[in-house]
């Protein structure tokens, strides 16, 4: 009989031979069904266990607040676009504090975009310059603002401005020297500041009343027309100068010089627009942030005065804001909608504004503003624009509006019409003067409009 290896009916049939031909413990690969049962193997656990690490590890990464190769994997606050404020001034390490001793490092706590410095963070620049008031002590800032009127000539700085003739960005024409928009043009404007009407304070120089009762308010305005109708003036506050040099260019060398330009405290080389401004013939206003309904998500910029702040901090606030530029006649609102409603918030800035012989001019934007009954209660000189001239960019709604401020000053007397810095408008108002003396009518400063009892 040959020998072969006996299949499963053979082993069966001859148990007896069973122990010599006994096959290999572990069944042939597709023999499950006459192999014993069995658990997982050691593979399937294994794998099983790899794939759970996998899951813990990346929820850890991705849920905790770890640093992996040095970057966080929470979230942050991005910080505010650098603005450069035109004062830049060296920190020395010491704690900022402002007006009556207040840290003002409060800024930075109550979460409002401010420019930080590189080594601590704080955000308020601070002239720590001694009191005893020579020029040698002066800080660099200071020494620059209060030397303007020593540095140049009024006819120095005006042969750096272009009276007439200059393109919109729309590539629309100015017309050059449009009939009577330069004809009344007396010259430059005094240098600024007057050093008597300057207050030396830890966060930079502000404007004061000076002796014999001057106030900056009638010391800086340009001075009215001679001969001016007893109805029919017009003053026309153009606003948000100083963020963008070409539109600030532009409206300097275009506009009347009896249009009120309105300068942002945050753009660079303000006090240099400011004198080129005035050698043109424009006197200047300072616009104050403050806050609008729907802040932060609104927000005015750095330094919004807010109704949620304290009146020490807002103060402080306010100080860092009057320090920006000298030469101003007086503020207007930028926004501000919530914070001229509450009496509580507005009236310590216009009484602060009124001790420093500072005018107001509320832009209208608010039906609801405060502004006037608390002007009139604090004494403060002021103003209340009676018209938004460009609240839309089209040729058709800012002649609108002009021809509304005519109707007005032909029925009170004075209008006061506010607009924005754009080109366009710059151009439509610029066209729009030239005809006014023709229709009886005459284009006085902001300074102009304010109420005759002040």
């Amino acid at each position: 009989m040959t020998a072969e290896s006996p299949g499963p009916d053979q082993i069966e049939e001859a148990p007896s031979e069973a122990p010599k031909e006994t096959p290999a413990k572990a069944a042939p690969a597709g023999d499950g069904d006459d192999a014993p049962k069995r658990g997982p193997g050691l593979l399937s656990i294994a794998t099983i266990l790899v794939a759970l690490l996998y899951v813990g590890t990346l929820a850890w990464l991705v849920l905790g607040d770890h640093h992996l190769a040095g970057e966080p994997v929470a979230t942050l606050s991005l910080p505010a676009p650098e603005t450069d404020y035109g004062a830049a001034e060296e920190a020395d390490g010491t704690p900022d504090m402002g007006v009556d001793g207040i840290s003002t490092d409060t800024a930075q706590q109550t979460g409002t975009p401010d420019k930080a410095d590189d080594r601590n963070g704080r955000v308020m620049p601070v002239d720590k310059t001694p009191e005893d008031g020579t020029d040698d002590n002066l800080s660099p800032a200071e020494r620059e603002l209060l030397a303007a009127a020593d540095r140049q000539s009024s006819a120095e700085i005006a042969s750096q401005v272009k009276i007439t003739g200059a393109a919109s960005v729309d590539g629309i024409s100015t017309p050059k020297s449009a009939p009577g928009a330069r004809s009344r043009l007396t010259g430059p404007l005094p240098a600024v500041p007057d050093r008597a009407l300057v207050e030396r304070t830890a966060q930079g120089p502000l404007p004061k009343i000076g002796p014999q009762g001057r106030k900056p308010w009638r010391v800086y305005a340009r001075p009215a027309p001679p001969g001016l109708p007893a109805k029919g003036r017009i003053a026309i506050v153009v606003s948000g100068m100083g963020i963008s040099q070409s539109a600030t260019r532009h409206a300097i060398e275009t506009l009347p010089p009896e249009v009120t330009l309105s300068f942002a405290p945050y753009g660079p080389d303000l006090q240099s627009w400011i004198d080129k401004a005035r050698a043109a013939g424009h006197e200047v206003l300072l616009e104050l942030p403050m806050e609008p309904y729907g802040y932060p998500q609104s927000d005015p910029g750095p330094y919004t005065l807010l109704t949620s702040l304290p009146e020490t901090e807002n103060r402080a606030r306010l100080n860092w804001l009057m320090s920006r530029f000298a030469g101003y006649a007086g503020v207007m609102n930028y926004q501000g909608a919530r914070f001229s409603t509450s009496a509580t918030a507005l009236t310590p800035v216009l009484s602060a504004l009124n001790k420093r012989g500072l005018m107001y001019i509320d832009n209208g934007a608010s039906s609801r503003s405060l502004a006037p009954s608390i002007a009139e209660e604090e004494g403060l000189p002021f103003a209340l624009a009676d018209r938004i001239v460009d609240p839309q960019q089209s040729a058709e709604v800012i002649s609108n509006s002009l021809d509304d401020l005519e109707v007005t000053a032909k029925q009170s007397g004075t209008a006061l019409g506010v607009a924005s810095g754009f080109p366009a408008t710059v151009d439509e108002i610029t066209k729009w003067a030239a005809g006014l003396s023709a229709r009886g009518l005459a284009l006085v400063p902001a300074t102009a409009a304010i109420r005759e009892s002040h």
